[in-house]
């Protein structure tokens, strides 16, 4: 079966999802910034002393 965009119509297809893309992730900025500190969070210990309770790390 045939493209019905044809080769040239992907081409622009394919161009603008990847500029969209590149655009889009610009501002995206991941996890801590520098300087910024974490959040405190719980764990369940599974070894040691406090073997089978829920830990809150500051």
């Amino acid at each position: 079966m045939r493209n019905p965009f044809g080769r040239v119509g992907s081409a622009i297809l394919v161009s603008a999802f990847v500029a969209g893309v590149v655009v889009a992730g610009a501002d995206l900025k991941s996890g801590l910034q520098v300087g910024d500190a974490a959040g405190p969070f719980e764990v369940r210990d599974i070894t040691g002393p406090n073997k089978g309770k829920t830990l809150c790390y500051r």
